[in-house]
């Protein structure tokens, strides 16, 4: 029933002639759709569920996406303020070098300032490292709602970078289960569940009806009949053409994402495995060669045979190098972050 039954009722007077007896009469109606549309109805609204379900599910992905943002973030500062506490250690000892050879006489004071302020810029580097570690564990905080007074302890390494699946294997994955494609599917489906409901509801309402008539100075009827309407206009034109296109707008958003999330996998797909070759040449080539160098001038700078500023820059060169690999560390863990927010979910293989 599209609407409430209607009972009418009257009472007929008697102004002139006859017996003086009141009249009076009733009437009751009802109409019922017969085309489908409260059917309709119930697929409209599983569809709007349907809609709820899928953001929701983005909701939790872009979450889980922001946690482990965080979680990187603050990792990267901690392996940062490591390798700040190892650089901090040979810059002290070189200091502690340069000002003996300037008390026996056999430097300068130039050499002890240039090691004076390599400790200061590592010290300062390793309270902007502190700074970045905080703002990262905050952010993780907020993203898992952990209240402050709650210890965080961070156990996974980010070192390790795991292998990811084939290049097929996360497209197919992106393009049939990501969240975003699955709500942008389920609007076309809400959008094509409206117009179905839309179109039921054009089909004539059918009814019948039921009274008594008792006039003065006639007989008591009762009276049956059909109702029909009559669709002489055409109603919802407008919410019917709304819908048509609201649904089309969908399906062109859902092949144009399709496109943008496979661009996006093989853009972070490539950028990780980049990132990856470049980690292990920095760890199996670069940094043993700068950890070799600088023991071979911190040991000739002990002998006497290099000054320090020879000794300073093998420290530095070492302290780059290191530097690299963990911007080569954070560089990768971005991109499959990336790779992550285009499948729209885990990645391993």
């Amino acid at each position: 029933m599209p609407y409430n039954p209607r009972l009418t009722a009257d009472v007929r007077p008697l102004l002139s002639g006859g017996s003086g007896r009141v009249g009076y009469g009733a009437n009751l109606d009802f109409l019922f759709e017969v085309g489908g549309a409260p059917r309709a109805r119930v697929r409209e609204a599983a569809r709007y569920s349907a809609v709820a379900q899928a953001e929701l599910a983005m909701s939790r992905t872009s979450a889980r996406v922001r946690a482990l943002s965080s979680y990187v973030s603050a990792q990267i500062a901690e392996l940062r303020i490591i390798e700040a506490d190892a650089a901090l250690v040979v810059a002290r000892r070189v200091l502690d070098a340069t000002g003996r050879r300037v008390n026996a006489g056999a430097g300068s004071e130039l050499d002890n300032a240039q090691a004076q302020l390599q400790v200061a810029e590592l010290e300062a580097a390793r309270m902007a490292f502190e700074r970045d570690q905080a703002t990262g564990q905050m952010d993780l905080r907020d993203a898992l709602d952990i209240q402050s007074d709650v210890p965080l302890t961070l156990t996974s390494s980010v070192i390790d970078l795991p292998q990811v699946g084939e290049l097929n294997g996360l497209l197919q994955r992106a393009l049939t289960t990501h969240p975003e494609l699955k709500a942008i599917q389920a609007r076309v489906a809400l959008w094509g569940a409206t117009e179905e409901r839309l179109r039921a509801e054009l089909f004539p309402k059918v009814g019948f009806y039921a009274g008594v008539d008792a006039a003065p100075l006639s007989p008591t009827y009762g009276v049956l009949g059909l109702i029909v309407e009559l669709p002489v206009a055409q109603r919802n034109q407008g919410l019917r053409a709304q819908s048509a296109r609201a649904r089309e707008s969908a399906e062109a958003d859902l092949d144009l994402q399709a496109r943008l999330l496979t661009r996006a996998v093989v853009a972070a797909l490539n950028s990780y495995e980049s990132s990856r070759r470049e980690l292990d040449r920095l760890s199996s080539q670069a940094v043993p060669a700068a950890e070799r160098t600088l023991s071979y001038a911190e040991a000739g700078f002990q002998a006497g045979r290099f000054d320090v500023f020879r000794l300073l820059a093998a420290a530095r060169d070492s302290l780059r190098v290191r530097a690299s690999r963990i911007d080569a560390i954070e560089a990768a863990w971005v991109a499959r972050i990336e790779l992550e927010r285009a499948v729209g979910g885990e990645v391993k293989s």
